[in-house]
């Protein structure tokens, strides 16, 4: 076998992927850019697209390799391709195969306890950060993601929630997608927006996602091109770069093929070239120059698609190993269609492109092309044996295949999604119409327990078009509940009472027509659908979705306790995640926040192990809101970016939105009110084309929240206002709601005290969970406040405090409401002139400022400036307010010092006065320790203030001189 020589060298290593491409100096130059940045911490998402061909995974493989090459080992660095159908459009890639494929390569890296799930994106988020973990400390990661237009749909759903969360500092995910405009019509391109413009994300490490077009090259670079390939050759002449480029486009494939097959004569330009071909046109002239037994290797390697040793090559091809001599190999590879590498003895081939591959195909006759499918089918076997008999079948009437396929599908009890592909396959080969239905209606009921509703939605032209039967119905009413269709519940009623109906298909049913009954808020209904069923199924996860919709449909009727009921003594015996979403979400609705958060946790636990869920999106949304209830910010806005994502599916017509409006809510937390406002408009938009109650109420709340942290009160009291005179969605009814102290606070700020007074007055006494409780008491105390009952009004803030103080571990859950009873307290502190005044103010800004409320911080720094007013009157009596102080210390704790060591400019008195006033010290406190009088403090500090340039004590707070 040659493999020796430095032409063969350099086809071995394919004629496409040299070391540093031609001509993409400089994207290679901003990928490297966007790895500095990562190296320092951030996080990048690339993505390379363009035509087919065009060498973006060239490209990405070059940058993997200067990276592998860098002296100190470089980073981690993954990367999965996802892989090509086998047979064109009749084949549809197995369920997750790319992520299997990015599960079992970060495995290898990060060697977790258990292997990853590849169906969920959490799981394969958490492994991702897990691989930056090294020996020595954190290390940069980079992801490689090739092909995303060949990812399957169920791949997809995954990848896209996976893109979603990943904001981990130090990643690059570096993906490669041919441009979707050059896709065939109807191809699915769920990929873009994931690395549309630049996002870097309040609250996180800073980030950014770009698209980087790759595009042709131009003559300077196939100039080049031609001197790498053919060094001995002339250089081109005058022009002929320039009408290289105008043939091609600057295609590297077509390009390295025309070059190969020009004359000396016609590169210099001296001599006029043979007209100029295609890139389909150069396959086959090139292919019909190999000599009869390359010919058929060529056929059969591109017949298999992917790369392959010489052995199966032969089988497929038809040929006996003595029949191949290593002339014929070399010969092949010498053509420059075909790339080899060494595999231990022997040698592995494949086709440099798919374009390629697609060009020599079209060329096979028919026939011939058939027969090699079917060989294949023998010589690969299991599942890609199966796609290449369907392949060679061409459509045409196969029975014994079609009821070999219908007997595998039969087999597949777990992954209905690959079982749904067979039946598919045998409908397509089915001898009659009547066999085609039924194998087309089995597969949409599969595919219904898939959850895979993108595959179930091409399918709809077709089923409304079928005879009516319960599966038909089923896969309708599906695809019409998901998209909010009010006429849904009638198709999946007819399903679920279909007398000749499966069993199995009329349970499946009445379960969704109880979901989507649970949806639209008919609780009772829900419950009954369900009710009927039950004795339809045996199968444990049937009964345990009925157990959960039934739980929702009595929650609705009665209250979150009443669905609890029926889910409490499930849960640590629960087949699958979906009964802990529920609770979890239930005793959110409860306002048990705390309980709700872990239940919530604990059913993403069971779908980052892949378990099978219905609720796999509903929990990212829950998940947000319980996060930002119990002020983990950081998390409610990642969960709530991943619920967002889903919007973009078909299917989750009102999950993504109220997701979105959840995310604007943290944002304007945060102080990010222009972005808020720009998802509020996203979610409205996304709302109008399915209108749903909880959704519409979802979106509602969180626009009155973002309008209430911008001064607009209001607009917020409106908004609030409009859901309280109901009908509220179930689950929104529970007199401990959230957005029922929201409203009450929103009242009292826009001045309706009567409001406030009245929704206050509904709030249970006894039996609320602690930060309802709190809330209460704050509220109380603003209401005292108004009617000028001070006293009554430090009793409420006090007694509340008192209460978190008693129940450390609860008052941890709900910090937002601890800093806002201790700013309440502290502003009334500050206006009466009580010394409680500084450590209330000061303990609010630290709690601001660790939640990240930026807006809340200033306002506390503006109370701590502002310092006791003149005309403050005296301690009326109360505990604690034995002296007036003349002014505020400042409160923030977090602020980096300035002043390292003794200022020049500073006398020592003003030394020592401004180090008593940095550790927080008011003046009387100061002349007190200095033995002087305050007067005399206010006068250094006049000077130390001039000196340092500094305007307020807040600015001295935490400094070291």
């Amino acid at each position: 076998m040659p493999g020796t020589g430095p032409s063969t060298v350099e086809l071995i290593s394919g004629a496409l992927a040299p070391p540093v491409p031609v001509g993409r100096g400089a994207e290679i130059a901003r990928l490297h850019e966007t790895f500095d940045r990562v190296r320092r911490g951030h996080a990048a998402r690339v993505l390379l697209t363009g035509e087919s061909g065009v060498g973006t995974s060239t490209l990405a493989d070059a940058f993997c390799a200067h990276l592998a090459a860098e002296p100190d080992g470089g980073p981690v660095v993954v990367r999965v391709t996802a892989p090509e159908p086998v047979a064109g459009s009749s084949d549809v890639a197995q369920a997750y195969a790319t992520t299997v494929r990015l599960a079992h390569a970060l495995d290898v890296v990060a060697g977790p306890a258990r292997a990853t799930s590849a169906r969920s994106a959490a799981g394969l988020h958490d492994t991702v950060v897990r691989a930056r973990q090294g020996p020595t400390g954190p290390r940069p990661v980079v992801v490689v993601l090739h092909d995303l237009h060949h990812a399957d749909p169920a791949s997809a759903g995954v990848l896209t929630d996976l893109l979603a969360r990943l904001r981990t500092g130090g990643l690059l995910l570096l993906a490669t997608a041919t441009d979707p405009a050059r896709l065939p019509t109807g191809t699915r391109a769920w990929w873009p927006w994931l690395f549309a413009g630049t996002d870097p994300t309040p609250g996180t490490v800073a980030g950014e996602a770009r698209t980087v077009v790759v595009g042709g090259l131009d003559a300077p670079a196939v100039a080049a091109l031609v001197a790498s390939r053919r060094p001995a050759a002339p250089l081109p002449g005058p022009g002929v770069a320039e009408q290289l480029v105008a043939v091609t486009g600057g295609h590297p494939v077509h390009l390295a093929l025309l070059v190969r097959g020009l004359s000396d004569e016609a590169l210099a330009g001296v001599a006029p070239p043979a007209p100029w071909r295609s890139l389909a046109t150069e396959v086959g002239l090139a292919a019909a120059e190999l000599r009869p037994v390359p010919r058929r290797l060529l056929g059969a390697l591109s017949t298999l698609g992917d790369p392959s040793p010489v052995p199966l090559i032969e089988q497929v091809a038809g040929l006996d190993a003595d029949e191949v001599s290593d002339a014929d190999v070399e010969d092949l590879v010498g053509s420059g269609l075909v790339t080899a590498e060494r595999d231990g003895v022997g040698w592995v081939l494949a086709v440099v492109h798919r374009l390629v591959r697609s060009a020599v195909l079209r060329a096979i006759p028919p026939d011939h092309r058939g027969t090699m499918h079917c060989a294949a089918a023998v010589a690969v076997g299991g599942r890609a044996g199966l796609a290449h008999a369907v392949a060679g079948a061409a459509g045409r009437p196969y029975p014994a295949l079609a009821d070999a396929l219908e007997e595998s599908a039969a087999a597949e009890t777990s992954d209905h999604d690959e079982a749904a592909t067979r039946l598919l396959w045998a409908a397509e080969v089915s001898p009659n119409g009547a066999e085609r239905e039924a194998r087309l209606l089995a597969a949409a009921v599969r595919l219904v327990r898939a959850g895979a509703l993108t595959r179930l939605r091409a399918m709809e032209p077709w089923l409304r078009g079928a005879h009516p039967r319960a599966e038909r119905d089923l896969a309708l009413g599906v695809l019409l509940s998901e998209a909010s269709d009010p006429e849904a519940h009638l198709r999946l009623q007819a399903a679920a009472e279909d007398p000749g109906a499966d069993p199995r298909v009329a349970a499946l049913a009445a379960v969704y027509l109880g979901t989507d009954h649970a949806l639209h808020g008919r609780g009772a209904r829900a419950a009954e659908a369900v009710a009927r069923a039950v004795d339809l199924t045996e199968e444990p996860r049937r009964r345990e979705q009925m157990r959960v919709v039934a739980a929702v449909g009595r929650a609705q009727q009665w209250g979150p306790d009443a669905g609890l009921e029926l889910l409490s003594d499930h849960l640590p015996s629960a087949y699958g995640p979906d009964p802990a979403v529920i609770a979890g979400r239930l005793h959110l609705a409860a306002g048990r926040t705390v309980e709700g958060y872990r239940l919530l946790h604990e059913g993403l636990d069971r779908v980052r192990t892949g378990a099978l869920t219905t609720t796999g999106r509903l929990v990212h949304l829950y998940l947000a809101e319980a996060a930002f209830r119990t002020g983990r910010l950081d998390e409610a806005e990642a969960e709530a970016r991943v619920g967002a994502s889903t919007s973009r599916e078909v299917g989750s017509a009102w999950i993504g939105p109220a997701s979105r409006a959840m995310w604007a809510g943290v944002l304007a937390v945060r102080g990010e009110g222009v972005e808020a406002e720009a998802h509020l408009r996203r979610a409205h938009a996304d709302l109008e084309h399915s209108p749903h109650s909880l959704g519409l109420a979802m979106v509602r709340i969180s626009e009155a929240l973002v309008a209430h942290e911008r001064g607009d009160h209001e607009h917020a009291h409106r908004l609030l206002r409009a859901i309280a005179d109901g009908p509220v969605p179930p689950l929104l009814a529970s007199p401990t709601a959230p957005w029922r102290v929201l409203r009450a606070e929103v009242a009292l700020d826009a001045g309706h005290p009567m409001v406030a007074t009245e929704e206050i007055d509904d709030w249970p006494v006894f039996g609320a969970p602690l930060w309802f409780t709190l809330s209460r008491h704050r509220l109380l105390g603003r209401l005292a406040e108004r009617s000028g009952d001070a006293g009554a009004a430090w009793d409420a803030y006090r007694t509340a405090l008192d209460l978190a103080d008693a129940e450390p571990i609860g008052a941890d859950a709900c910090p937002a409401e601890i800093a806002a009873l201790h700013a309440s307290a502290g502003i009334l502190a500050r206006a009466r002139g009580w010394p409680s005044a500084a450590a209330d103010l000061a303990t609010a800004r630290r709690a601001y400022a660790a939640l990240g409320a930026q807006p809340w911080v200033a306002r506390i720094d503006a109370e701590i400036d502002a310092g006791v007013p003149d005309d403050a009157p005296a301690p009326d009596g109360l505990v604690g307010a034995p002296a007036v102080p003349d002014t505020l210390p400042a409160a923030s704790a977090s602020a980096p010092p300035v002043w390292t060591a003794e200022h020049p400019a500073l006398t020592p008195r003003e030394r020592e006065v401004v180090r008593l006033v940095a550790q927080g010290l008011t003046s009387r406190e100061v002349a007190a320790a200095l033995y002087v009088t305050p007067k005399a403090i206010s006068y250094h500090l006049g000077n130390v203030f001039a000196k340092l340039g500094v305007t307020s004590r807040r600015q001295l707070w935490g400094r070291t001189f």
